[in-house]
């Protein structure tokens, strides 16, 4: 791209709260140390210190999140004035022609407002797939009453009907409301103009629940690690959970699995779910949260990683993490995790949702001849071609240049070509 892009990333958070956060102030810091004009736009301080000294431009609202607010933040939950008029007033000043807004969250604080604000101004939107908001009320096409993945079409009668929130029928309807008029008021999917998706099993997901003729690109999330000998995974012996301890992440399910194979479980991480996961295996070891150093210290003593989501994870951070280190990893079927992994070479897949399965998987990975072997296979599978900030960099260049080049090719803006009836 010869010319220097004006980048709007848009993230609920300033700092890394969980993974969407971490790659949009990844993304925005290697932006900026590239020579474009890049704004992070959120409205949850603090301000993340690599932000800080990379020199970004930092527009934020100052809003808590909407969860943490009360009955008095849904009206903003659902529409935030602040935010849009801050966004249009920063997009006043950029060159519509060069510049993309990037969203990477926007349910926890901004709301949709912000969409409608970039197309107001004429600007190319475009929203990488972390979850799935843009089409599933609760974004995650879970039922978690039953913990299950919903196969109901999102916003029909029937999942409208349905009380899958994880809070309560009520919260639902109120994510219904917000899904409306996130896809009538502020056009969404019909204004984006690219959606951004991190694995190919995510993409096959979203595809289909959104209309025919969708813009899609693969861009790769960055991995933070560094390459070094691997680890001697066959000579340690937790199998290791990483992250929160929540219905859709499958704690509990890996707890059971663990005590009925007989196996260390060690859950580096919390969550609501930490008194159930004890309960289910009082000889689990939960180290709490702990910092990205600090979790990549405690996953080097892990002989296994465990993925066992219930839900139609998009990637699966932590199988690739291990792998850099040399840890084989345990993944479910219904899972873009499943992706990070050759099975029975860098690892091994069970039936999403089956503590039965899982322990048998387990079991196999006692032996440490296997351990070993799957070990070296992880470690230099990853590093044969690893997911690097600077790789990253590329493909989300190559990306908004595409989009450019498309809006010039049309001559008229996403905002321009909404289909008759997608209108407020």
């Amino acid at each position: 791209m010869s010319d220097a892009l004006s980048v709007v990333v848009v993230t609920d958070a300033l700092f890394v709260d969980g993974g969407s956060a971490k790659v949009a102030i990844s993304s925005a810091v290697a932006l900026a140390h590239a020579g474009h004009r890049v704004t992070l736009f959120g409205s949850i301080g603090p301000v993340d210190p690599d932000a800080v000294a990379a020199g970004i431009d930092v527009v934020c609202t100052g809003q808590p999140p909407i969860a943490a607010s009360g009955a008095r933040a849904a009206v903003r939950g659902i529409w935030n004035g602040r935010a849009y008029a801050m966004m249009r007033e920063l997009l006043k000043r950029l060159d519509p022609e060069r510049t993309i807004v990037h969203l990477h969250g926007w349910t926890k604080a901004l709301s949709a407002s912000v969409i409608q604000a970039a197309l107001d101004a004429n600007v190319s939107v475009v929203i990488t797939v972390h979850e799935y908001f843009t089409a599933c009320p609760t974004g995650s096409l879970f039922w978690h009453n039953e913990r299950k993945i919903c196969m109901l079409q999102p916003m029909s009668g029937a999942c409208i009907a349905h009380d899958c929130d994880s809070r309560s029928y009520p919260h639902k309807v109120w994510r219904v409301v917000r899904q409306l008029v996130q896809r009538h008021v502020a056009h969404v999917p019909a204004g984006v103009s690219r959606f951004f998706t991190i694995s190919r099993f995510s993409r096959d997901v979203i595809a289909a629940l959104l209309p025919p003729g969708t813009a899609f690109d693969d861009v790769a999330n960055p991995v933070e690690a560094a390459e070094g000998p691997r680890v001697r995974a066959e000579q340690n012996a937790p199998f290791a959970f990483v992250g929160r301890l929540s219905p859709e992440k499958g704690a509990v399910l890996f707890a059971t699995a663990a005590k009925r194979a007989g196996i260390p479980a060690l859950f580096i991480g919390d969550g609501d779910e930490r008194e159930a996961v004890l309960a289910a295996n009082p000889q689990a070891k939960i180290t709490g949260w702990l910092s990205h150093p600090e979790t990549i210290a405690a996953l080097r003593s892990a002989r296994v990683v465990v993925l066992p989501s219930l839900w139609y994870e998009t990637l699966g951070l932590t199988v690739l993490e291990a792998a850099a280190l040399g840890i084989p990893a345990i993944v479910p079927t219904e899972c873009a995790a499943s992706e990070s992994i050759d099975p029975g070479v860098t690892g091994l897949c069970f039936e999403t949702g089956n503590d039965v399965d899982l322990a048998a998987q387990l079991n196999a990975l006692r032996d440490d001849a296997v351990v070993e072997r799957m070990s070296v296979a992880a470690h230099a599978r990853y590093w044969t071609s690893p997911f690097t900030i600077t790789r990253h960099l590329a493909r989300l260049l190559e990306a908004y240049d595409s989009v450019l080049r498309d809006r010039a090719s049309r001559g008229v803006s996403a905002a321009d070509t909404l289909a008759p009836g997608d209108a407020a």
